[in-house]
């Protein structure tokens, strides 16, 4: 008997989540060794966590995250 309880949500690569252990945002991506894990938005910075804990965005944050994108693009490029 099959229960789809304990499967694992489907999560699109280049997506952005929420990690719900540490409230942070980032780019699904998957690590060479497969697990998934998340890119910040800004930097270099990357982790690994759990599908379970990834939630979609608010729509708040969806526009946060946008404006804070668009703000760090903005300085980012050279004049």
């Amino acid at each position: 008997m099959a229960s789809n309880q304990s499967a694992e949500p489907r999560i699109e690569i280049g997506s952005v989540k929420r990690d719900t252990e540490t409230g942070r945002v980032g780019v699904v991506q998957r690590s060479p060794e497969g697990p998934i894990r998340l890119h910040a938005l800004r930097g270099e910075d990357h982790w690994e966590v759990d599908p379970l804990r990834l939630v979609d965005l608010t729509a708040k944050e969806r526009l946060g995250t946008r404006v804070a994108l668009a703000n760090y693009w903005s300085r980012a490029m050279p004049r």
